[in-house]
């Protein structure tokens, strides 16, 4: 099987202006069924505007250019306005007034460009790196380096928005954060421009100033991951020791706890280049950070607070302000905690799968006489060093994280929905669920049987699993995340030889009614993973025919039906697993004609893979494996049947 490595998940940023953007508030007025009224009209309108605010970018007022920024700020939040922008380069204009003499316009300048970075996607940031946006923000970020604000005493993320030199800091911060995240060069020319200096003063002062301290660990964990150069440079003895003192942090809130947890994901991408002798207590510390993270209960503080919210209305008082705030720091550190354990749980392979190359013959014109690819990597045993299989364990934190997959009580959760002060929090215990159910996938994968609890913890986590079919939220996020928890638990059910007994038909058309209808590839992929595990746990056993027969039929009908040729590649391989040999499988195998309906496949394989194979991208050798173990499998399965 081809190899499928799964990008890591990061933490949701918070809103710049601390207000819902424009595309959320649309989008909320149209689940109100009223929709915003600026589409057509308003569209034309935002672009009109959105041309004559770049103009005035040039103007010689101090007080225009400052005025054209503030009202940028805004407008990148609009779609509309925001491709307008970028047609008319928008970047070109306002990245140089990162240096403008006037402090006020450098602050509004990072504002607009922070917004714009922070409410786009992935190719706008890659557009305003190569606009050259990183040229004019290194060297203003390089003027702090020389000389960051010193505050007097602590101040609070208000307080530090406030201070013009301070907010223009975190503006840029922000921004070097989103543009390294969504942006290889941007990393590149981060290591370049010698940045990490900043990074690490600005960290140092989480005693004063914990806004820049966070935002600054945000960026770090960002930029340390696969950064050999940058690893090696922190890793020296004069820099380590502040990472460990914020590792170390003191301090019981909330906003400390992130901070604590940021910094942990910072250790672990640059654990290869730590002292040898101390890797052991780094990936501990970094566990037990994680463990006590993961053991405060989030939904139960927030169901003490969200009373007090709701009689409060939109005018809360400070301490249930705070109090607020804590909570959502809470989601996000534990958000964070979980993703460091996920990644923790994937070691890196050191071997690449070899490109090949969509017009080499070779791909196209296969023999039967091939080599097999049999192994889906996906769900092969990965190797963790003692150090983290140890400090896993140690902490308990299969059993902690187990306890994240789960929501609060239904009526709760639309409370929280329901307030618009308590969205975020609403959202981010969406998150902690989602990232829940990807870090028990990769931690199932990854831990031995026996200190997951052995096939009885093994029983209850696919019990909990199944639960959540019905409850789980239609998003394509939470979807995926449950249906590669239930991939992975029953793929270390079959390869212990452990035949789940709770699964019965409903559960699989259940699982099938929350898969089949989604257009995420990778959802699909997981439904048949699914099946592919349990039919090779029933292929030996007589008295799970009719289960079997259920999961052949699935099988069959995403394999000659679905229209991506990477699922129904997986499908192909599911069935080769399930009815390879056995009698019961054979028996199963000529009830649902599963050999001649293959055989019409072939002729629209061949086709397909013809047609869409520039495509694939990563699933190639999928298909590619698949494409010719069809042929041998029929052939195989008809000389079983001739004897």
């Amino acid at each position: 099987m081809g190899k499928d490595r799964r990008k890591r998940r990061r933490a949701k940023k918070p809103q710049p202006t601390g207000l819902p953007s424009m595309q959320e508030t649309t989008a909320e007025e149209a689940e109100l069924g009223n929709p915003s009224s600026t589409s057509t009209t308003g569209n034309s309108t935002f672009q009109g505007q959105s041309i004559a605010v770049l103009e005035k970018l040039q103007s010689g007022s101090d007080e225009e250019r400052e005025c054209a920024c503030t009202t940028l700020a805004t407008l990148v939040q609009d779609a509309s306005a925001m491709e307008t922008l970028l047609d008319h380069n928008i970047v070109k204009s306002l990245a140089p007034l990162l240096m403008d003499k006037r402090p006020s316009i450098r602050e509004a300048a990072a504002g607009a460009l922070r917004n714009l970075s922070a409410s786009s996607n992935q190719d706008v940031c890659m557009r305003m790196v190569e606009d050259d946006v990183f040229t004019p923000l290194a060297t203003l970020l390089q003027q702090f380096s020389s000389a960051i604000p010193q505050p007097s005493q602590e101040m609070s993320g208000d307080a530090v928005k406030k201070d013009p030199a301070l907010n223009t800091l975190l503006q840029a911060l922000h921004l070097l954060w989103n543009l390294c995240e969504n942006a290889s060069t941007a990393v590149s020319l981060f290591n370049q421009y010698h940045l990490m200096k900043l990074l690490l003063d600005t960290l140092q002062m989480f005693g004063v100033c914990l806004e820049l301290s966070l935002t600054a660990a945000h960026c770090l964990q960002t930029v340390t991951e696969d950064n050999v150069e940058l690893a090696k440079e922190l890793c020296k003895p004069h820099l380590l020791p502040i990472l460990e003192g914020a590792l170390m942090c003191p301090g019981e809130r909330m906003q400390h706890l992130l901070l604590r947890n940021l910094i942990a994901g910072c250790m672990y991408n640059i654990k290869e280049s730590l002292p040898a002798a101390g890797q052991g207590q780094t990936m501990q510390v970094i566990a037990k950070i994680i463990s006590q993270t993961l053991e405060i209960d989030a939904a139960n503080r927030m169901a003490t607070l969200l009373p007090q919210i709701q009689t409060n209305g939109t005018t809360l008082s400070k301490v249930v302000a705070k109090e607020l705030h804590e909570m959502e720091s809470l989601v996000s550190a534990q958000q964070v905690a979980l993703e460091v354990t996920s990644n923790m749980c994937c070691p890196e392979d050191d071997e690449e799968w070899e490109d090949l190359d969509s017009s080499s013959s070779s791909s196209d014109d296969l023999d039967d006489g091939g080599e097999v690819m049999q192994e889906d990597s996906l769900m092969m045993p990965l190797c963790l060093s003692a150090e983290i299989q140890s400090s896993l364990t140690n902490q308990q934190l299969p059993n902690k994280v187990l306890l994240k997959i789960g929501l609060p009580e239904k009526d709760f959760m639309q409370n929280l929905e329901a307030c618009k002060e308590t969205k975020t929090v609403f959202k981010g215990l969406l998150r902690v669920q989602s990232r829940a159910l990807m870090c028990l996938q990769n931690l199932i994968a990854a831990v031995e049987l026996d200190s997951l609890g052995g096939p009885e913890a093994l029983s209850l986590v696919l019990q909990k699993l199944l639960d959540l079919i019905q409850l789980v939220p239609s998003e394509d996020e939470s979807v995926e995340a449950l249906t590669s928890a239930l991939r992975s638990t029953l793929h270390k059910m079959a390869e212990n030889k452990f035949t789940p007994e709770i699964l019965t038909d409903s559960h699989l058309s259940a699982i099938a009614s929350l898969c089949q209808s989604s257009s995420n590839d990778a959802i699909r992929v997981n439904f048949v993973g699914t099946l592919g595990s349990v039919g090779s746990l029933l292929a030996f056993n007589e008295e799970t025919q009719q289960l079997l027969m259920a999961v052949g039929t699935q099988l069959l009908e995403v394999a000659t039906k679905d229209n991506s040729l990477w699922v129904t590649a997986e499908a192909l391989d599911a069935i080769f697993d399930v009815f390879g040999d056995g009698d019961v499988a054979d028996i199963v195998a000529a009830n649902i004609g599963l050999v001649a309906k293959l055989r019409t496949l072939v002729p629209q394989l061949k086709a397909r893979f013809r047609q869409g194979k520039s495509a694939l991208g990563e699933h190639l050798p999928v298909v590619i494996s698949a494409r010719s173990n069809l042929a041998r499998f029929i052939k195989y399965k008809e000389a079983q049947q001739c004897k």
